[in-house]
């Protein structure tokens, strides 16, 4: 054997070299674990195999919930996060003086799962009257949860606006909307109805039915002497009419089933852009899902047939043809940037389609669901996540964000004359069949009963989500009151 010296220039370099190979290994097998461990992959020992599960985020309101993974209480409260394996997962959240929350969750490998919806209620929710009607004919809430709008009798052009962005003390202003902007005969109204709100919250569509007399107003809540009268302005008869977006003045209407664009500020109504249209919604400043009803074949009058499609970038592109006697319904919204659009056909079927607006085409059908009977109602959340359709107590939803479709039987809803469920935020249904008023995740978990209310009325969130506003009823006196319910303690 040869002596080796490491103070030779030699043994030094080699040494070298050796230390920044195992460094820079070191380095790699570090980073490559952390990319793993970013990934979600963890090592089993009982198979003795890595494995990817998925990542929690979790987040409350009110914040500061201690959080249970299949009994298994986490070192964070939150908001927080946990990196789970995949799998099925029982959740349980807690928090001092409020009812506990609980969902099972299935998490596929690499998954993002976000649970950042847990809206916590009181387990006694302390509920005040805040303001008295002799009578209440219908409510409305503004877009932006700062406005109710109280109309104490439907024969009367009188109202009641409360600004509850002090949810303690709103403040309440009344206005009648003047007689020269409405019909008036033999003294009578006739019925006036609320019927949507512009996004800017400022102003109100009307609609004034007398006798066989049709008219529609912009009603200026902050100034009603700036009515407009539209049926009046326009010299049309219109059949429907929704707000286009941002800008008050621009409107969408049907007249003698075509579809019309009505610019208040110019005085001006477009040429017919949709014919034959039985139903429409409008969404965002341009954009019209609609149900029109034509003849395929203008030589056949047995080929009509129902087509449901989407006016947008000034032309009309149909997505799908349905038989003439099917009972459609559809919602629209924006998610994730791509439009969707769901049909409900009549059957029970629910037929969702993406981006329908690309191609003049029939869109093929991006997803759907069934219900065993036909729905009675169908709706999009606000943020157009979530796609929902019922009948009698049965919920459907359709998550968008993952794809699936949870269906839940809901008793508070009862078999019988069931009216919609509506959209309390992006996550929460409520309905205030009973009486009572209930709130419930958007596939049926964690229903929470509230409070006693009068059905039939608009129920809303405060802007900061503290508070839960409704319509109570003496029934002694058969008085009606505004209340509020506080949901943080």
């Amino acid at each position: 054997m040869f002596p080796i010296s490491l103070r030779s220039k030699r043994a030094q370099l080699a040494l070298r070299f050796f230390s920044y190979g195992v460094m820079t290994l070191a380095t790699v097998l570090l980073t490559a674990l952390a990319i793993f461990y970013a990934m979600g992959y963890r090592f089993d020992q009982s198979t003795l195999v890595f494995e990817q599960g998925g990542l929690v985020q979790f987040r409350s309101t009110p914040e500061g919930a201690t959080v249970a993974v299949d009994g298994k209480v986490q070192d964070f409260q939150t908001p927080g996060r946990a990196n789970l394996t995949a799998g099925v997962h029982t959740i349980v959240m807690q928090l001092n003086g409020y009812r506990e929350w609980q969902r099972t969750v299935s998490l596929a490998p690499g998954q993002l799962l976000w649970l950042n919806y847990t809206r916590f209620v009181p387990n006694s929710v302390s509920t005040l009257p805040l303001k008295t009607f002799q009578t209440l004919a219908s409510v409305s809430t503004s877009p932006d949860k700062r406005f109710m709008l109280f109309q104490p009798k439907a024969d009367q052009p009188d109202f009641t606006l409360a600004d509850i962005s002090n949810e303690k003390k709103p403040t309440y202003t009344s206005f009648t909307i003047p007689d020269s902007k409405l019909t008036k005969t033999n003294g009578s109204y006739g019925t006036l109805k609320m019927v949507e709100w512009d996004l800017g919250s400022r102003y109100i569509i009307m609609h004034q039915q007398n006798g066989s007399d049709n008219q529609w107003l912009r009603v200026d809540t902050s100034k009603p002497d700036n009515t407009v009268n539209i049926t009046n302005l326009f010299g049309l008869s219109i059949g429907d009419l929704h707000f286009a977006g941002n800008n008050a003045n621009v409107m969408y209407a049907t007249t003698g089933g075509v579809l019309r664009r009505l610019d208040i500020g110019a005085s001006d109504a477009s040429a017919a852009l949709v014919p034959d249209v039985t139903q429409f919604t409008v969404y965002g400043d341009g954009t019209v899902a609609f149900i029109a009803k034509r003849q395929s074949d203008p030589n056949n009058a047995d080929s009509v047939q129902q087509i449901v499609g989407l006016y947008a970038n000034n032309k009309e592109v149909d997505a799908q043809t349905y038989p003439v006697d099917s009972a459609l319904a559809i919602a629209y919204g924006q998610y994730d940037n791509h439009i969707y659009l769901a049909v409900h056909k009549g059957n029970g079927n629910v037929q969702i389609l993406r981006d329908p607006a690309i191609s003049s085409k029939e869109t093929a059908e991006f997803a759907s669901f069934n219900l065993a009977k036909p729905a009675q109602w169908l709706k999009m959340s606000n943020d157009g996540r979530m796609i929902t359709a019922g009948y009698d107590d049965v919920i459907t939803t359709y998550d968008l964000e993952i794809g699936k479709a949870y269906q839940s039987t809901l008793p508070f809803l009862g078999t019988s004359n069931v009216s919609p469920m509506n959209w309390l935020d992006d996550y929460y249904l409520w309905s205030d069949n009973g009486s009572r008023l209930h709130m419930v995740e958007f596939d049926g978990q964690n229903d929470r009963e509230i409070t006693t209310v009068a059905p039939g009325f608009d129920v809303t969130l405060s802007q900061n989500g503290n508070t839960l506003f409704s319509i109570g009823k003496n029934n002694d006196n058969g008085q009606y009151f505004l209340q509020a319910s506080q949901l943080v303690k």
